[in-house]
């Protein structure tokens, strides 16, 4: 194992991350041609700029020497199974294996190169490239359908209850003189998948505990499926008092952005709340 490590470094750790690079080129070539064309996979350049983002302000764990002599096996293991579904999905053209196999790459050249604490400090970003991969449309088929029966579901009593006389059959709410159809794009798996991404580096980002950033990590699904329930019933009202031009005009358009800022605000008073409680815990 030292006489493989002897080979590898120190020659050269920046020739090993410019191969890593170009044997990547032709699958973001693919991403950018077709892979992120999926409208719910718009947000993957973003993703990208992230990651780099990501990188760069861990730019000294590159620069820096490794922090012991030792190959790690784990690492190069990682390493191998990586290189192994790099290969499969580009001789089968799948996608999705062949952008996932950047994550065990790059977590296990860097362990492979530098050391188990350059592996730690890269560990976050590489596993945020998940964000990057667009899943098979079956996946996003089979959450789709649930999300929109929620939202529906949830959307009706709710206006019932605030005095307007509703109806609903599966997912088409009946609201006065007119019909409001939860598509697919209203599903809220587009803003999920997006907000999701923005509250893991959020959590990241945060100088709390792990159990903290897990909370706030897995509270973007219930916040963005609540957001979508409003951005509905917002819709559907806006439509009964000034018709369909109004609800299915700038407002319709508007509306997800707005989803996304109710779902940011949301998480950050529940991360203030959080930290009230346990501020409140440690003077009670």
């Amino acid at each position: 194992m030292r006489l493989l490590q002897g080979v590898v470094y120190p020659a050269k750790i920046p020739v090993a991350y410019s191969l890593l690079v170009i044997i990547y080129i032709p699958t973001f070539y693919k991403l950018f041609s077709y892979g992120w064309k999926v409208a719910d996979y718009s947000h993957g350049p973003l993703i990208l700029l992230v990651f780099l983002w990501l990188i760069w302000r861990k730019k000294g764990v590159f620069s820096s020497s490794p922090s012991d002599n030792r190959v790690h096996p784990f690492a190069l293991s990682v390493l191998l199974i990586g290189l192994f579904l790099y290969t499969v999905g580009s001789i089968h053209k799948i996608l999705m294996v062949e952008t996932f196999s950047l994550i065990p790459v790059l977590i296990g050249t860097t362990g492979f190169l530098l050391g188990r604490e350059a592996l730690r400090q890269v560990l976050f970003p590489a596993v945020f490239l998940i964000f990057l991969i667009p899943p098979p449309l079956f996946f996003i088929d089979m959450l789709t359908s649930p999300l929109k029966m929620i939202v529906a579901s949830v959307s009706e009593p709710l206006l019932r209850f605030a005095g307007y006389l509703v109806s609903r059959n599966g997912v088409i709410l009946f609201i006065g003189d007119y019909s409001i159809v939860v598509g697919d794009e209203c599903s809220g798996i587009r803003s999920l998948i997006s907000l999701m991404s923005v509250g893991a580096v959020y959590a990241y980002l945060q100088n709390v505990s792990n159990l903290k950033k897990s909370v706030l990590f897995l509270s973007i699904i219930p916040i963005a499926i609540c957001a979508n329930i409003f951005r509905l019933m917002l819709l559907a009202l806006i439509t009964y008092h000034f018709g369909e031009a109004a609800g299915q005009g700038f407002f319709h358009n508007f509306s997800g952005i707005l989803l996304f800022i109710i779902a940011l605000i949301s998480l950050i008073i529940l991360d203030v709340l959080i930290d009230r409680r346990n501020q409140n815990d440690r003077n009670g």
